[in-house]
C-alpha cells in the first residue's frame, strides 16, 4: 500500500441544476471509461453525485501518483471539464491525491 493513491476531484454547482448534471455526468461514461480503463496503474473510478450539497466527485485508486498524474493530461476529461464549467460547476483545486495510511 506504500505507494497507492487515491486522486480526488470535486466539484460544486447551484441546486436548481442536479437533474442537469446527473445525466451529463452519467453521460461522460461512454468518453472517458475506456480511455481510463486503459491506463497503466489505474485500480478503479468512481464517479457519483451528493444531491443533498450538490456537488459531484470523481474518485480513483492508483498504484502510485505518477499513475494517477495520467488524468492532468487525459485530454477527454479536460475537454468534459470545460463543458462542466460552462454548465456552472465551480471545481475545486488542486485536485487532491492521497497516500492511504489505512484500508479495510
Amino acid at each position: 500500500m506504500k505507494d497507492d493513491v487515491v486522486r480526488i476531484s470535486i466539484g460544486r454547482f447551484d441546486p436548481d441544476k442536479i437533474e442537469m448534471m446527473k445525466m451529463a455526468l452519467k453521460a461522460t461514461y461512454d468518453k472517458l471509461a475506456p480511455g481510463i480503463r486503459s491506463m497503466s496503474g489505474n485500480r478503479g473510478f468512481f464517479a457519483g453525485i451528493d444531491p443533498e450539497n450538490f456537488t459531484m466527485v470523481n474518485v480513483s485508486f492508483w498504484d502510485s501518483v505518477k499513475a494517477a498524474k495520467q488524468m492532468e493530461h487525459f485530454q477527454p476529461m479536460l475537454d468534459l471539464a470545460q463543458e462542466f464549467i460552462k454548465m456552472g460547476v465551480r471545481f475545486e483545486r488542486p485536485i487532491l491525491n492521497f497516500e492511504p495510511l489505512w484500508t479495510i
